[in-house]
């Protein structure tokens, strides 16, 4: 939740809060200025400096020589100019007031606006503030009177700026209540998006290459026994990646804004797509090989190959780093993201499933796959597969337009 501060608690390192007082004081001076400029006991600016400058060797006016105000008459822009002045000695610039306390060049004190209506007190004919051992004594009494004015319209200022602090800040904490309410309620539709019986476990197809696999053990080791070993590699590769899924999917629990929510939601899309994708060619690479349709067979390890399914460990890196980085995936998402698209880019465009031979292979793998009592039906496989990337399709092309 956002923190109200007062005008009193701001500092420099609140930023915009900082620049929003300074714009609330920043033309005060001027604007009080030209709605007292014509009562006689008000000097201008010029005025001022004029009097400051007009000193002679045995001057005891209260003007004499202040340097303070002579200083920024000659300086110029380097320092803020005076705006106006009080008969008595009261001296406004843009940014603070001075006292005039005496004839001698360093016989005032100052104030800076933003302090004004909080510490100066006026007691009869006496001007101080209590931090200090400072005061002015002021016997005219329409300058007195003007001082008050002045202090009172700071202090609505204040007030105001208080209260709109306080108000956007109540309607930032209720935006945010809201914003919170419906992330909690977007993140249980997701997660019941990909966890429909509400097991806890993500809705994927079965992996049951592993049967597949165990039932043609000996047809494979007849052809070449050293495809076993790359079969046991695609196995344990396709089991880490339902784990690593599985994790990310737990993690939608933990986003804490609906951008980062959305971020999670299209990371695990891709990983249940790429997961899908590589028990669909897995499979087939197996009914490939022991119908002897080497071309089909070879295509799909080759494309296994570059991925360095065979000879990589990017999936059991993954998994170590998901189980050490808890919720925070911001680090290891985009690698991963990277990852997934290199295997989507890779195995969708695996030629053999679009060939005429391809009819008979399903047909082999989809009786072998019954005969292992499998969940999995290849030909709605295929078909949730080319439509999420026709999905992918249409959707980059629309980011186009």
């Amino acid at each position: 939740m956002n923190k109200f501060k007062k005008w009193d608690d701001i500092d420099a390192y609140d930023g915009p809060l900082y620049n929003r007082r300074d714009a609330a004081i920043s033309t005060v001076v001027k604007d009080f200025y030209q709605k007292v400029k014509g009562q006689t006991n008000v000097i201008s600016g010029q005025e001022v400096y004029k009097l400051c400058d007009s000193f002679s060797f045995f001057s005891t006016s209260i003007w004499y020589d202040k340097i303070f105000i002579r200083g920024s008459f000659y300086q110029g822009k380097e320092l803020t100019p005076v705006i106006f002045g009080l008969k008595s000695g009261i001296v406004f610039k843009e940014d603070n007031v001075y006292f005039i306390t005496g004839n001698k060049t360093a016989d005032y004190w100052d104030i800076h606006i933003l302090w004004v209506s909080n510490n100066i007190k006026i007691e009869g004919n006496k001007i101080y503030d209590p931090r200090y051992s400072t005061f002015t004594k002021v016997s005219n009494q329409e300058d007195i009177k003007l001082l008050k004015e002045f202090i009172n319209e700071l202090t609505e200022i204040k007030n105001k700026f208080n209260a709109e602090i306080e108000s956007d800040i109540n309607k930032q904490n209720q935006l945010q209540n809201i914003q919170q309410e419906n992330l909690k309620i977007n993140k249980k539709n997701q997660v019941l998006n990909f966890d429909k019986d509400g097991d806890g476990k993500i809705d994927l197809i079965e992996n049951d290459f592993n049967k597949l696999f165990t039932k043609n053990q000996k047809r494979v080791i007849e052809i070449d026994k050293s495809y076993i070993h790359q079969f046991v590699k695609i196995s344990n590769y396709i089991k880490t990646k339902k784990q690593n899924t599985q994790t990310i999917f737990e993690s939608i629990r933990d986003t804490s804004s609906q951008e980062e929510l959305e971020e999670r939601v299209k990371l695990l899309k891709n990983q249940i797509h790429a997961y899908e994708l590589l028990v669909f060619h897995s499979i087939n690479m197996i009914g490939a090989l022991v119908s002897e349709d080497l071309i089909a067979f070879y295509e799909i390890y080759e494309s296994f190959d570059k991925l360095g399914i065979f000879n990589s460990n990017w999936e059991n890196e993954v998994s170590e780093k998901l189980t050490n980085i808890g919720s925070k995936l911001d680090d290891l998402m985009y690698s991963i993201y990277n990852m997934e698209q290199n295997i989507v880019s890779e195995l969708s465009h695996l030629s053999y499933v679009t060939q005429e031979s391809f009819e008979d292979l399903n047909r082999s793998v989809t009786s072998q796959l019954k005969e292992v009592e499998s969940s999995i039906n290849t030909n709605n496989l295929l078909t949730g597969i080319q439509a999420y990337q026709l999905y992918k399709i249409n959707k980059n092309t629309k980011g186009l337009r």
